[in-house]
């Protein structure tokens, strides 16, 4: 009997805990926060975990009439898991969402559009071209919601782990982001 009220107790407490770090997103309360930007004060946010491009997290949406260079002209919508580690089975903290599109005749470059969403509820925009074959590639976080509001920054991308013939791949993400 104890431990069954115990354990109630326990998931009341986990749910007050959990709802209270919850951000409100109704448009009154998103304008009183906007109007309380005044006194509050900016901060840096250092991100590190790693997603993983599967071959059943993509799907093929458009792609050139005739054969081209590095895939040119190939669109791709994505649901890439991230995760903590680099192993697919390691904590998951939310997914990638958005699209990737070649861009180039010369290497293959793709131009990403898309939104990290944790699974805090938060999320922040990535909009940028990404030469996959460079060691670093440096992309732009244009925007944030939830913990990462007004969110501005930049996202590296290092590739963990690449198989050509799945074209699956992990890759290492480092992120430094300023917002409210």
């Amino acid at each position: 009997m104890k431990k069954s009220v115990l354990t109630f107790i326990g998931i009341i407490w986990l749910s007050a805990a959990i709802s209270s770090m919850a951000i409100d997103q109704s448009p009154k309360a998103v304008e009183k926060w906007f109007k309380s930007l005044p006194q509050r004060h900016e901060k840096v946010t250092k991100l590190h975990f790693y997603f993983h491009r599967l071959g059943g997290s993509a799907a093929t949406i458009a792609k050139a009439n005739t054969a081209t260079p590095n895939s040119f002209g190939l669109t791709v919508m994505r649901d890439d898991p991230l995760t903590v580690g680099p192993d697919i089975s390691s904590a998951r903290i939310g997914y990638a969402q958005g699209m990737s599109s070649t861009v180039s005749l010369e290497e293959v470059v793709l131009v990403d559009y898309f939104t990290l969403s944790f699974t805090d509820g938060s999320t922040l925009a990535v909009l940028g071209s990404n030469a996959i074959f460079h060691q670093y590639r440096e992309l732009p976080i244009v925007g944030g919601t939830g913990a990462y509001r007004l969110a501005r920054g930049v996202i590296t991308f290092q590739t963990y782990f690449f198989n050509p013939t799945t074209r699956e791949a992990s890759i290492q993400a480092d992120g430094l982001v300023f917002h409210y």
